[in-house]
């Protein structure tokens, strides 16, 4: 996986996200296609941003999103729940926070 956290920090990115999350109207797209209302936070690359980078800034290919359903949608991130079982029937749960929230 690239380092894409410079991307991230970029004004291109803050203006491109900010137009998303205006266009969405603040509200994670996938749920609001399951009939839920739920503030999004975070602007999600449909095509993800290493394997399209010319799609980098394209709000055709942005979402908005809300923390959980962003986290779904990228496990690999490590913002997933891993759990360690520490002795039978006993699961120690650690949730490490996604780098593209800050």
């Amino acid at each position: 996986m690239k380092q894409t956290k410079p991307f991230y920090k970029s004004a291109a990115w803050q203006k491109c996200r900010a137009i998303v999350l205006l266009r969405d109207h603040y509200l994670c797209q996938p749920c609001l296609k399951r009939d839920r209302i739920v503030p999004a936070d975070l602007v999600h690359h449909i095509k993800h941003l290493e394997d399209e980078p010319n799609l980098a800034l394209d709000p055709n290919n942005l979402e908005s999103v809300c923390n959980s359903c962003h986290n779904k949608l990228h496990p690999e991130k490590g913002s997933g729940k891993k759990g360690e079982v520490t002795r039978p029937g006993l699961r120690v749960i650690k949730a490490t926070a996604n780098e593209e929230v800050w």
